[in-house]
């Protein structure tokens, strides 16, 4: 069968049709399901040989993560792991109202119904073509007609030019359903990491409020002492300066505050009025996920195999469009009946039926039909590259991830523990400012350097928080207890 089709492949590119019915029919149409029964598709490339060929020559998937390796596999429900009710709730009011969410939805009904449509092409065609007539002249006489026929017609899938299509059809609706998890998993741990960012801003509002109440307490105190003739001008007027920048900051995490807060009600399917009532303090951190072996990412992120089954497709279209240069077999059948007034007086319109087999052989297209297959070989090149790239894309999302989580677990305690010593020389800088030991300057550095290390800290949570929700998704966890490749 292969040897046919190289034979045909060699033909130029014109498209013919002879037709013929009769006793040669029978035999004809035979031949023709003999034939189709003994064309298989090619064999799918399979999983390992799509890689090696994804990879560049001399990359391999590692036996084990660079940044850590905590053996287990890799647990699903990180949501309920994160023992926070708000986040819950949060995460179910987005998967629920989530616009975006809905689309993907819409797309993955669109791509299943393309595959019916796809797969629809293998089936006979049947219609009807009923119709009638009647015309009326001044001389009062009627004349009617009618006409009914009924057509069958069917297109023999000889060489599997027409099954490649459906299963390319079939491989986009699969990777549109992952494409389709994969996108319920992101808004998950984008709705967790926006709750967090919501609950960084509400803390850094609360911390410029404090560090305005802070500084103008500061230059209350340097009023009554230059006041009193004790300090200069040059001390109030430096507080006052620290009072409307500690304004300016609150202004300007207001604005961020509202900023998360629009963000986080546009993704839950609100109107973005700033209304949603947010966390003010961080909920405990649970301890890191087990990590698995990096081979096990190839079959539990939806992105991943997603990315496989666009090769899938593209590989089938490819092999769809080689099969187009070979020759197309048809079949078909009419009968039916035209009535006319006249002719059935004379009795000359009986019932009709025919028959009919045709084929279509390729001679000269002006190159269309070659160019489809370059097009179709390229486009299959640029899928197996792309999926190269997500490989290697979620590789580098792993350990980054996880080598952060382990940086931000060790800048935390130092962080804390500096904070409380800004805190101590703060308390004994204004201590001996009172009693005029040291001169504001002094006591306004130490101030600032306790804001920004409040700051810092709280920025450090938010961002170790957000990069466990990375994690989680880079690994391929699902937020709750279904597996993340399994789309509703």
């Amino acid at each position: 069968m292969r040897d046919a089709q190289e034979k045909y492949r060699r033909q130029p590119d014109v498209s013919i049709r002879r037709r013929g019915a009769g006793a040669v029919a029978l035999p004809m149409v035979a031949a023709v399901v003999f034939i189709a029964s003994g064309c298989a598709l090619k064999p799918a490339p399979s999983g390992e040989a799509t890689l090696k060929a994804a990879l560049p020559a001399g990359t391999t998937v590692p036996g084990t993560w660079v940044a850590d390796d905590r053996p287990g596999a890799v647990a699903n429900g990180w949501l309920a792991e994160l023992d926070d009710p708000a986040v819950a709730a949060i995460v179910a009011e987005a998967i629920v109202n989530n616009t975006d969410l809905r689309a993907a939805a819409a797309r993955v009904q669109a791509a299943q119904q393309a595959a019916v449509v796809a797969g629809s092409r293998m089936l006979p065609w049947v219609g009807a073509n009923l119709g009638g007539n009647i015309t009326h002249d001044d001389g009062g006489s009627t004349n009617e007609s009618s006409v009914a026929y009924l057509g069958v017609a069917w297109e023999a899938d000889v060489w599997g030019r027409l099954r490649a299509q459906r299963a390319a059809a079939e491989a986009s609706a699969q990777s549109a359903a992952l494409d389709y998890a994969y996108a319920r998993q992101s808004l998950a741990a984008t709705a967790a990491r926006l709750w967090y960012l919501n609950t960084e801003a509400n803390q850094l509002v609360a911390l410029g409020e404090q560090a305005v109440a802070v500084y103008q307490k500061l230059t209350d105190l340097v009023q009554i002492r230059t006041d009193y003739g004790k300090v200069s001008d040059l001390d109030l007027a430096f507080m006052r300066a620290k009072l409307e920048s500690a304004k300016s900051d609150l202004e300007a995490a207001r604005a961020s505050q509202g900023e998360a807060r629009r963000g986080l009600e546009v993704l839950l399917g609100r109107s973005p009025a700033t209304e949603i009532q947010t966390a003010e303090q961080f909920s405990p951190l649970p301890p890191p996920p087990s990590l698995d072996v990096p081979g096990s990412l190839l079959l539990r992120r939806p992105d991943l195999l997603a990315s496989e089954q666009q090769v899938l497709a593209a590989f089938r279209r490819q092999e769809s469009a080689e099969l187009a240069l070979l020759p197309g077999f048809s079949l078909s059948l009419t009968g039916g009946r035209l009535g006319e007034q006249l002719m059935t007086l004379l009795d000359l319109n009986p019932w009709l039926a025919g028959a009919g087999i045709g084929m279509s052989v390729p001679i000269y297209e002006g190159g269309r039909l070659r160019a489809q297959v370059r097009i179709a070989t390229a486009e299959q090149a640029a899928a197996v590259a792309d999926y190269g790239s997500a490989v290697l894309g979620a590789f580098r999302e792993v350990e980054g991830t996880v080598a952060n989580d382990a940086i931000y677990a060790a800048r935390l305690p130092y962080e804390q523990r500096a904070l409380a010593d800004r805190k101590e020389t703060v308390r004994i800088s204004n201590i001996q400012y009172t009693a005029g030991k040291i001169d504001l300057l002094w006591v306004g550095e130490l101030q600032a350097a306790e804001i920004g290390n409040q700051q810092t800290l709280i920025k450090i949570v938010t961002a170790q928080r957000a990069n466990r929700i990375r994690m989680y998704l880079a690994l391929g966890s699902s937020f709750d207890a279904n597996p993340a490749a399994v789309s509703d």
